[in-house]
């Protein structure tokens, strides 16, 4: 697990994941803990970047609810936006499966900054593979954070 700033981890939600935790608010999925466990761990950095913002304040209207409003503003006010660089804009686009320039964004943000790439688009695989990047699929996520916090019989943060 890639670390930076001391013992703090750093992550980058995709928008995926994002959207699995509020399509459906009254559940409480495990997509949903972990989002709250990242927003609530204060040795976790949360890095994004304005395409993440503007995916996610969209997905907040398709999906409305209170959980949606409270997520994004928690999420914004701890994430730190970070502009990239147009040499990993490139790098990253070579890698990619698509011509979406969000998931070029978030696959470059990550290779400029050090953050694992949580998502379960297989964009990403190659990327992943070829080792540029470190990716988690939301399950890998939710085991390596959540079930470590259970192993030690400690509560969530959240």
């Amino acid at each position: 697990m890639k670390r930076s700033r001391g013992n703090t981890r750093s992550f980058l939600l995709d928008n995926n994941v994002f959207v699995a935790a509020i399509a459906h608010p009254k559940r409480a999925t495990g997509t949903l803990g972990l989002i709250l466990h990242l927003i609530a761990d204060p040795g976790v950095r949360l890095v994004g970047n304005v395409y993440l913002a503007e995916e996610m304040m969209r997905y907040t209207e398709v999906f409305p609810s209170e959980t949606a409003t409270l997520l994004i503003e928690a999420l914004a006010s701890k994430m730190e936006f970070i502009a990239v660089e147009g040499k990993y804009l490139k790098i990253c686009g070579g890698y990619l499966g698509t011509s979406d320039q969000s998931d070029i964004a978030h696959a470059a943000t990550c290779l400029s900054t050090g953050p694992t790439l949580i998502s379960d688009d297989h964009h990403f695989d190659r990327i992943r593979d070829e080792g540029i990047i470190e990716v988690w699929s939301t399950k890998k996520a939710v085991d390596e954070l959540l079930g470590a916090a259970r192993e030690h019989g400690d509560k969530p943060c959240y």
